[in-house]
């Protein structure tokens, strides 16, 4: 396997992980949870990926309703008029379609990416003045 294509897979898992989170059948579960953070600690690849599929997810929130309306209908007519839509394509329908319909989970996403956020940049600070 390439290095691009090992990145690729990486990245699709971090989407997939990250989508999982977002469903409500995965919430609270024990194992997936345990799974995930198994996952995570397996290769610092990742966590980074994971991050930034998070960090995706939060800047979607500031969409408005008149701008996700028009990119789920030019995403929709771009994917659909090929005939294909690549697994990203599928993720940004899937996600424009869950960040419009759930306010309180825009809301739990924004302060959980802030809190992560948060640690990383005063543990990477703190580093500095140790």
């Amino acid at each position: 396997m390439s290095k691009d294509e090992r990145m690729q897979h990486i990245d699709e898992q971090a989407l997939s992980w990250l989508l999982k989170h977002h469903d409500p059948k995965h919430q609270g579960d024990a194992r997936s949870q345990s799974a995930f953070r198994a996952w995570l600690s397996i290769d610092p690849e990742h966590q980074a990926a994971f991050l930034r599929w998070k960090l995706e997810w939060e800047a979607m929130d500031g969409i408005s309703a008149e701008q996700l309306n028009r990119l789920r209908a030019d995403s929709r007519k771009t994917g659909g008029a090929a005939g294909q839509g690549g697994w990203r394509q599928r993720w940004m329908n899937v996600c424009v379609d869950a960040w419009s319909a759930n306010p309180a989970l825009r809301f739990a996403l924004s302060g959980a990416i802030c809190l992560l956020l948060g640690v990383a940049v005063l543990g990477s600070v703190g580093s500095y003045f140790l």
